[in-house]
C-alpha cells in the first residue's frame, strides 16, 4: 500500500555568537513546529519502525491542533497500523485499535471535508476488512471522492495516491460482488496508467473477470451509488419490468450504498426464496446483515431480545450459502472463519471457523487475505485458551489453578489524573476480573444514605436498552428502574481495569447535598452467569476520602475516592 509522501521538513535554529566586545547576543527562541512538521516527525519515526512513538507524536499533535483535518488522518493511519501490529498477540486490543483507527479518520473526513487524504485512508481501510464488517460501501464511496477531489483539483492529489485510490476501489468492487464497476475500473487504471505495475496488475485482473453483459434498459442519467434518485430509478425501472428480478439485486445494492441494511436485507430475502442458487445476490446479504450489526444495541433489542443473536446466525447462514455455491470464495470463507470463531462454542462453529481460517491461509495468493487469517487463527487459539480457564474456574473455583487463571485474566492498571478533573469528583476504579465468553453486562451507580436511586454513571448496552424486557441486572433495574440511563448506556466492557467519574450531582444536574452516598457496581456474566453486587460508602463533604473493597473474583477491586472541591 503506497502512501501520500509528504517531504520532510526540518527547522534547524542556529544561535550563532557574534563577539561585540565581551558580550554575546542574545539566544534565539525556537518557534512551536506546526502540524506538518510534526506529521513529517511521525511518518520519519513510522518508517523507522517506531510507530508507538508516531503515534504518541500525533495524539499530542491533535491536542495542539483540534482542527487539523491531516494530523487526525495520519494518526487514524498509524494507529490502524499499530492493530495489525498486536493482531497475534492480543486481538481485542487489536479491535479496540482498529476502532479507534476509524474514529481518528472519521474525525479527519469531519474537519477536511475536501481533503483527500483522509478519505484515503479511511477507503483503504474499510475495504481491506472483512465485507461482515459493513465497512466495504463507506469505503468505495471514499476512494470514489479521492478520485472526484483529483477531477476537480489534479493537484490535490499526487500520483501516487491517485493510483492505489483506483487499485483499491477495483479491489472493493470485487469484494462488493460487483464485477461490472470492478472490470471497468481496472480499465480505467489501464488506460490512465500505462506502463505502471498498477496497470500490469490490472490487466492479470481483467483476464479474470468476463466482459459485463450489456444492460437491455440503461438508465437515462447516471446518478451517484446510494443517492434516493438512483433508488427510485431503480423501482421505477422494477414497476416496468416485473419479471426482471435481476433488477432487485440493483435494488439491494442501491439500499447498501444508502446504508439502508434493513431494505436491503428485506428485498435479498424476498429474491432468495425465489432464487436460491445466485451467490451474488447472498453475498450482498452477508454485506446488508453486516451493515446493520455496526449499528450496536439500540431500542430495538427492548422489542426483541433475541434480535443480535438472530442478526449473528442470519450473517453465518449466509455466507455459508456463498461457500457452499461457491467453495473457491477466499472472501466468503475468511468470512464463515471469523464469524465461527466469535460465536459462542455452544454454537458449534469453532472448529468450522478455524478450519476455513486455515484453508484460506494454505490456498489464498493474496497478501491482505493471509494477514487477516493469520490474525484470526491467533485470536482463536486465544479463545480455546480462554476457555479452559473459563472451564477452570467454573467447575473448580476453590483451586489453585481456579487462582492462577483469575490472575491470568487481570489487566493492567489505568491511570486517573484528579489534577485536571473538574471538582468536586468521585473516581470509580474497579477491575472486572472474569472473561466469559461474550462480554459481560455491568452497571454503576449511587444511592443515599437512605437507599435512594441517586444516578447511573455507566451501564452495559444491552442491559441499558432492553431495559425491563429482559433484567440481567436486577439490582440495578430495581434501584434505578432505568431512569435517566440512555445518557449513560455504552458499549459492554470486558475483563479489564477500569475507573469511571460520578460528578456529584444527581438526575437533576444539580450539586447532591453533603452526606453519606454508596457507590455500587453490579456485573452479570454468560452464558455461564457468573454474577457479583461489589458496594462501598463514601462520604461527600470538605476532605478528600478513599474507601475499598476487595473480595469476589468479578468484581475483585473496588477502590472509591472523593476529591472536594
Amino acid at each position: 500500500m503506497k502512501s501520500r509522501s509528504l517531504a520532510l521538513i526540518t527547522m534547524i535554529l542556529v544561535a550563532a555568537l557574534t563577539v561585540l566586545g565581551t558580550a554575546p547576543a542574545p539566544a534565539l527562541a525556537q518557534a512551536p513546529k506546526t502540524a506538518a512538521q510534526l506529521i513529517s516527525d511521525a511518518k520519519a519515526l513510522a518508517d523507522g519502525g517506531k510507530l508507538a512513538d508516531a503515534i504518541a507524536i500525533l495524539q499530542q499533535a491533535a491536542k495542539d491542533n483540534p482542527q487539523s483535518s491531516d494530523v487526525y488522518a495520519y494518526l487514524g493511519l498509524y494507529t490502524g497500523r499499530s492493530a495489525g501490529q498486536v493482531s497475534a498477540k492480543d486481538f481485542m486490543a487489536a479491535g479496540r485499535l482498529s476502532a479507534e483507527a476509524f474514529g481518528y479518520l472519521d474525525t479527519a473526513v469531519a474537519l477536511g471535508p475536501d481533503n483527500p487524504t483522509a478519505y484515503f485512508y479511511r477507503g483503504i481501510m474499510a475495504v481491506n476488512v472483512p465485507v461482515f464488517l459493513g465497512k466495504l460501501p463507506g469505503g468505495i464511496a471514499d476512494l470514489k471522492k479521492v478520485i472526484a477531489i483529483h477531477d476537480k483539483t489534479p493537484a490535490a492529489v499526487p500520483q501516487d495516491m491517485l493510483i492505489t485510490a483506483y487499485g483499491m476501489l477495483a479491489q472493493g468492487y470485487d469484494k462488493g460482488t460487483d464485477p461490472a464497476d470492478a472490470r471497468a475500473t481496472y480499465e480505467t487504471i489501464v488506460k490512465l496508467f500505462p506502463g505502471t505495475d498498477a496497470a500490469k496488475d490490472a490487466q492479470t485482473k481483467l483476464a479474470t473477470i468476463a466482459p459485463a453483459a450489456p444492460k437491455e434498459k440503461p438508465l437515462a442519467f447516471a446518478p451517484k451509488p446510494g443517492d434516493p434518485e438512483t433508488i427510485a430509478a431503480v423501482k421505477a425501472r422494477i414497476a416496468a419490468e416485473p419479471s426482471n428480478v435481476a433488477l432487485d439485486l440493483d435494488l439491494a445494492r442501491a439500499f447498501i450504498e444508502a446504508q439502508r441494511y434493513d431494505e436491503a436485507r428485506d428485498v435479498l430475502h424476498s429474491y432468495n426464496e425465489a432464487n436460491p442458487s445466485n451467490v451474488d445476490a447472498y453475498r450482498l446479504l452477508v454485506q446488508a446483515v453486516g451493515g446493520m450489526s455496526q449499528k450496536g444495541y439500540d431500542a430495538r433489542i427492548a422489542e426483541d431480545t433475541k434480535f443480535r443473536t438472530n442478526l449473528a446466525f442470519e450473517a453465518m447462514t449466509a455466507v455459508e450459502k456463498v461457500v457452499e455455491l461457491d467453495p473457491s470464495d477466499m472472501e466468503a470463507r475468511l468470512t464463515r472463519g471469523v464469524t465461527g470463531i466469535n460465536m459462542p462454542f455452544f454454537v458449534g462453529k469453532f472448529d468450522q471457523g478455524v478450519a476455513d481460517l486455515e484453508y484460506v491461509l494454505a490456498n489464498t495468493k493474496s497478501n491482505a487475505d493471509s494477514s487477516q487469517a493469520m490474525y484470526w487463527l491467533g485470536a482463536a487459539r486465544e479463545r480455546q485458551a480462554m476457555r479452559f480457564w473459563l472451564d477452570v474456574a467454573t467447575k473448580f473455583p476453590n483451586t489453585e489453578a481456579a487462582r492462577l487463571a483469575f490472575a491470568s485474566m487481570k489487566p493492567s492498571v489505568p491511570h486517573f489524573d484528579p489534577g485536571k478533573a473538574p471538582k468536586p469528583v468521585v473516581s470509580i476504579d474497579f477491575v472486572e476480573g472474569f472473561r466469559d465468553e461474550l462480554p459481560p453486562q455491568t452497571a454503576i451507580w449511587i444511592e443515599d444514605a437512605a437507599g435512594v436511586y441517586v444516578k447511573t454513571v455507566y451501564v452495559s448496552g444491552f442491559a441499558g436498552n432492553v431495559k425491563g424486557k429482559q433484567v440481567t441486572l436486577p439490582v440495578w433495574a430495581a434501584t434505578s428502574k432505568f431512569a435517566g440511563v440512555d445518557a449513560v448506556t455504552g458499549a459492554s466492557i470486558d475483563v479489564g481495569h477500569y475507573i469511571y467519574t460520578w460528578d456529584c450531582k444527581g438526575l437533576d444536574g444539580k450539586l447532591v447535598k453533603p452526606g453519606t452516598y454508596t457507590v455500587k457496581v453490579e456485573v452479570c456474566h454468560w452464558p455461564s452467569m457468573k454474577y457479583q453486587l461489589a458496594e462501598t460508602p463514601i462520604a461527600i463533604g470538605k476532605k478528600e476520602e478513599t474507601a475499598r473493597v476487595e473480595e469476589g473474583n468479578y468484581i475483585p477491586s473496588l477502590v472509591v475516592t472523593y476529591y472536594p472541591k
